[in-house]
């Protein structure tokens, strides 16, 4: 198998495993609408799903379809792990950038009083 399909499998498996709630393999194919052998295969790079199937794994998952082509950086080489459950939040509830700005001027009334580090 090739090593991208390997990669998205894990990148699938990661993000399914990650998820505050831990969804199981069944969890994810429910939602996605496949069975779970072909989701078991996908996860462990046995098999390179179509494009709908990937959309539909990342609709379920609450990304983007770019999502599932992005390695994200190592834990600890940079503030990325920290912003993680943010950008989370954004795309699970698909927020426009009216949506963002107004949830960072909620951020910014909350820590007005802290100083910027910037």
């Amino acid at each position: 198998m090739s090593d991208i399909g390997k990669r998205i499998g894990r990148r699938i498996r990661d993000l399914r495993t990650q998820r505050q709630d831990r969804w199981t393999q069944e969890d994810l194919a429910e939602r996605a609408k496949i069975s779970v052998s072909f989701l078991s295969m996908i996860e462990r790079g046995e098999r390179v799903a179509h494009v709908e199937t990937l959309a539909s794994l990342a609709e379920a998952l609450g990304v983007s379809l770019a999502e599932l082509f992005v390695e994200p950086a190592p834990q600890g080489t940079n503030g990325e792990e920290l912003l993680r459950p943010i950008s989370e939040f954004v795309r699970s509830r698909h927020l426009d950038s009216r949506d963002v700005e107004k949830l960072l001027g909620v951020a910014r009334a909350m820590f007005a009083t802290q100083a910027s580090p910037m």
